[in-house]
């Protein structure tokens, strides 16, 4: 393996189960990270651990609530075990359909609970242990929908809309302490929660490639461009974008439609 930037560097991925949380776990530790999953699926997160593993990378799943300050907690004190904790990675996520008269005030709060409450807690509770360690960064995982909204996702657009505000507070508060935060957000991509959405619409291959139509590019995005997008934004190239939300959704959010 190559010397790499994050190399013997500890990263913690928040919804690395699955998705793009899995392919972000999977590339960091292709670099040479040490790769904190954190997750509540526990089959999920040990299929990531074990690709990990069978590629020589240095990795522990860890099942955590993050939407639990306690649980949290008990993480960061084991991921320490691993080395100083310089990156992470919040990509753990929740979909849900409704306008403002047909959502439930427990569908709401499921939302705000995994989209948001949990990207608080973690930095909350991560970012000074990155400061203590002389610094690092912070990739929140919005969505367009959080800059752009489609008809009856009320809950899930306005989390992730959230997550955008919190990540340019973030950055601006914690731009001198050597902590890089920003946020991404994505257009489709392929992952077990955008093919849980399209079943919510028809037949999920016709759905999918009615979506893939709306992007300029010509089709959905993959996790591992969104993993990439992430390693840029931890690395030092990227020093100095502050607090900001990067767009990568094939030209989705500049199409009028």
């Amino acid at each position: 393996m190559t010397q790499h930037w994050i190399k013997n560097k500890v990263a913690i991925v928040a919804g690395g189960a699955s998705g793009i949380g899995q392919s972000i776990a999977i590339e960091a530790a292709s670099k040479g990270a040490k790769v904190v999953i954190v997750d509540i699926d526990e089959d999920g997160g040990q299929r990531t651990l074990e690709s990990i593993k069978s590629n020589g990378s240095e990795g522990v799943f860890i099942n955590t609530d993050v939407t639990n300050v306690e649980s949290i907690e008990k993480m960061v004190l084991a991921a320490k075990t691993l080395g100083p904790i310089n990156y992470l990675a919040c990509s753990a996520g929740s979909q849900s359909y409704g306008d403002v008269e047909t959502t439930t005030e427990e569908a709401w709060d499921q939302c705000m609970d995994v989209n948001l409450k949990s990207m608080f807690l973690l930095c909350k509770q991560i970012l000074p242990v990155i400061k203590d360690n002389g610094g690092g960064g912070i990739v929140n995982i919005s969505s367009v929908q959080g800059l752009r909204c489609q008809k009856n996702v009320l809950a899930y657009a306005t989390s992730k809309g959230a997550v955008i505000a919190m990540t340019r507070a973030m950055g601006l508060d914690h731009a001198k302490e050597g902590i890089s935060v920003n946020c991404i957000c994505p257009g489709s991509v392929d992952t077990p929660m955008l093919r849980y959405g399209a079943g919510q619409h028809g037949e999920v291959s016709d759905v999918l490639t009615e979506w893939a139509g709306h992007h300029p590019i010509g089709r959905i995005g993959t996790p591992q461009e969104i993993a990439k997008t992430t390693m840029f934004l931890w690395s030092p190239d990227s020093n100095f974008i502050v607090g900001q939300a990067i767009v990568a959704d094939g030209g989705l959010g500049s199409v009028i439609l």
